[in-house]
């Protein structure tokens, strides 16, 4: 998912069924587990040429002909990872000549139970598609699927610092890092506004607004049935919110819920009045009835939002000419910030692989400087790298220069310890919802009851 999307030991040499199912996860446990978080409504899942530098790869990694299989979300053959890895395999392979890369890719809703299913009967290749967003990382590294990066790191003096520092702290379980970053963005935390209605109501958003100058600028551009702006309900904009107030709404160790802290409770309020008081925002409710917030905007209907890096492609389709539109960084709220959420899908080497130097390649290759400038000229979220933000090939795009901005300042997410993101966002979510639509104040006692409800599923046992 990016992705528009938060929740987040295993030696380097371990393999076979112990390295798979680790201590007491056993085949019918994990059988059981995927197919409860993939009933979960898939919330796991979730930012040209010969390719330039490939990070301090081994000159000959595989002297004897190795195969090695890796797993993808995939999607339909039009998707920009999915080309991005037929056109990279053979000329991995071409530089390679030793290794044989497979591709098995799955689609997004089954990507879960197919992974786990692999895993329990002892069949499950040697890299992996794994993501911060929804938190499916942490969960494979908690029940032992996918091992640390830091052997081969060590090995090779491989430098982590070639990607965003919080986007390698945002792929830690217990102090050790579980993949390398394929793509990553700085969460729901970019205004996306339509220009020509912004211009006519004389309030363009630019660096200096505030989030009280949006409403204000909001309440001009909202004439008739557009809205002027909509900063989502879900927990992804939820946090990005709560941060620009200061807060946070989990502890650092992701255990205990801060959702009825001060400074959740201003956010929650903000975004109450941002519909029920300011009437700049439409209710959930009437945003369904329009088909959603994204075709709202593409329709003229929401002369602005708060979205993710993903959007951007869906506005270029969509709107087209039907008027002018930009980007900017959210505004600023008390606490000096716009508020964002560091998100990253990764590569991850699983522990049964039988060929750990040749997967190690493969894992840097796809996320290396061209891999990730690649995905954005394809089209969409790109490399979790500053090389590749700031690549001029991409930076010709004036909007790769807001999240270029949103990058570089972002904040790194707060994973739920025990791999429960899926049931704690759905908690919230639902829980807020009578708030969202008018049907409830957001008090503190409300608000402490539905932090007793999250904080009921993050004393859960890891799954």
């Amino acid at each position: 998912m990016a992705a528009d999307a938060g929740g987040r030991g295993v030696g380097s040499g371990e393999s076979g069924t112990a390295g798979a199912t680790g201590r007491g996860w056993s085949r019918r446990r994990l059988l059981a587990v995927g197919g409860s978080l993939a009933a979960t409504g898939g919330a796991l899942l979730s930012a040209c040429g010969a390719p330039a530098q490939q990070g301090g790869e081994a000159a000959n990694p595989s002297a004897q002909p190795v195969t090695i299989r890796f797993h993808s979300r995939g999607g339909p053959p039009t998707n920009q990872e999915v080309i991005l890895y037929e056109e990279q395999m053979p000329l991995f392979m071409q530089k390679y000549p030793n290794i044989k890369v497979v591709h098995e890719g799955f689609t997004g809703e089954d990507f879960i139970q197919k992974i786990t299913v692999l895993s329990a009967g002892n069949s499950l290749g040697d890299v992996m598609w794994t993501a911060i967003g929804g938190g499916n990382i942490y969960y494979f590294a908690a029940s032992k699927v996918i091992q640390p990066v830091e052997p081969y790191v060590a090995k090779e003096k491989f430098d982590l610092t070639q990607y965003y520092k919080n986007v390698i702290e945002g792929l830690k379980r217990d102090g050790k890092v579980f993949g390398l970053p394929f793509k990553s963005h700085p969460g729901v935390s970019v205004l996306f506004y339509n220009q020509t209605a912004y211009e006519k109501s004389g309030a363009v958003p630019d660096k200096s607004w505030t989030l009280d100058r949006l409403v204000d600028g909001a309440k001009r551009a909202t004439q008739g049935d557009v809205f002027g702006y909509n900063p989502q309900f879900v927990q992804k904009s939820i946090l990005t919110t709560t941060r620009a107030f200061g807060g946070e709404l989990l502890d650092p160790e992701g255990k205990k819920s801060l959702l009825n802290s001060p400074q959740a409770v201003q956010a929650i309020t903000w975004l109450y009045e941002a519909i029920n008081k300011h009437n700049i925002a439409p209710r959930p409710s009437v945003a369904t009835e329009q088909g959603g917030v994204d075709k709202m905007f593409t329709n003229g209907k929401l002369a602005s939002g708060k979205w993710g890096t993903s959007f951007q492609i869906a506005a270029q389709r969509d709107v087209k000419d039907a008027f002018k539109w930009f980007a900017s960084l959210h505004p600023k709220g008390p606490a000096g910030v716009p508020g964002s959420d560091f998100e990253a899908d990764a590569y991850s080497m699983t522990t049964v692989t039988k060929a750990p130097d040749a997967a190690w390649q493969w894992t840097k290759w796809l996320t290396n400087q061209e891999s990730g400038i690649r995905l954005g000229e394809i089209g969409g979220t790109v490399g979790g790298r500053p090389d590749v933000y700031k690549s001029e090939r991409l930076l010709k795009d004036p909007i790769r220069k807001v999240f270029l901005e949103a990058m570089d300042t972002a904040q790194p997410g707060r994973p739920a310890f025990n791999t429960r993101f899926g049931e704690y966002e759905k908690t919230m979510e639902a829980g807020l919802m009578p708030v969202w639509e008018g049907q409830q104040a957001p008090t503190k006692a409300f608000l402490d009851e539905l932090t007793r409800q999250v904080q009921v599923v993050l004393d859960q046992p890891l799954p």
